[in-house]
């Protein structure tokens, strides 16, 4: 049992009867770095087994936020926190949170394909070996991940080649299937296809889709489209505030405030 979840069984919850379907909970959440206070008073749920989608112009907060889930802010040195995190009970920005067993449980894919400068197989492991996963789990994880990551087929027979000479949406993917072998809750998503072709883009949209039964998904896009097309709920942010959260279809339809009808009909931002 990772210390994680010992630290999650012995809180006590707070999650009200509307939240049963929401892993995690966020609650007046502030995130500064140095004096830019970057993410102002930020409250949402996130549901379980959902994409959530969080659009709005650079700049905005949304990889800030992003990132304060699994603790990425923490190698920022100038960055500070107030607020809470509730996973399942437990305050993710407390300091008694084991940041390691935090980042295996919520995993995160980032912007560029970032695989290590080894095979295929030596990538995937890798995370098994940090974790101390018994080597003989090894080729069961191995397959089962990139199979997740509908990546299989296509690298079955060369597994021990370079991860480098793969294309940019098999290295997103092969990233993706990387963060799968350890088995976490909750995916990470930081704008993951754009980078990549209009072709490969179509299969990470896919791929997500696919996952959503089985993981919490929550992604940063720029591409309002993209956001309509693959996520439950979209989250729209403007200058480090949140201003809609709303399934996506309504909030596509027929948002709520001016500023996001504004901003997703492309008159700003």
């Amino acid at each position: 049992m990772s210390m994680l979840t010992a630290e999650r069984q012995g809180a006590k919850s707070a999650k009200m009867t509307d939240e049963a379907n929401t892993i995690l909970n966020v609650k007046d959440l502030n995130i500064y770095y140095g004096n830019n206070h970057a993410v102002q008073e930020l409250s949402m749920g996130i549901d379980q087994q959902a994409v959530t989608a969080l659009i709005g112009p650079s700049g905005c907060g949304k990889s800030t936020f992003l990132r304060s889930i699994n603790r990425m802010n923490d190698l920022i040195p100038i960055s500070r926190n107030t607020g809470e995190i509730d996973y399942q009970g437990l305050n993710l920005l407390s300091n008694e949170v084991n940041v390691v067993a935090l980042r295996k449980e919520i995993g995160m894919v980032f912007q560029r394909p970032n695989p290590f400068p080894k095979s295929i197989y030596h990538n995937l492991v890798h995370g098994l070996r940090f974790h101390g996963v018994p080597k003989n789990e090894w080729k069961e994880r191995v397959e089962d991940s990139l199979r997740k990551a509908a990546l299989w087929d296509e690298v079955k027979d060369r597994l021990y080649e370079s991860a480098l000479s793969l294309s940019g949406g098999q290295q997103q993917r092969l990233c993706i299937a990387r963060t799968l072998t350890i088995k976490p809750n909750v995916l990470l998503l930081d704008e993951p296809a754009s980078a990549l072709d209009p072709i490969a883009t179509a299969k990470i949209e896919e791929l997500i889709l696919e996952l959503k039964k089985e993981f919490t998904i929550v992604i940063v896009t720029h591409n309002m489209q993209q956001a309509s097309r693959i996520s439950d709920k979209t989250a729209f942010f403007y200058n480090g505030r949140l201003i809609e959260y709303n399934q996506t279809d309504k909030l596509f339809s027929t948002p709520d405030v001016k500023q996001t009808e504004d901003y997703i009909s492309g008159r700003f931002g």
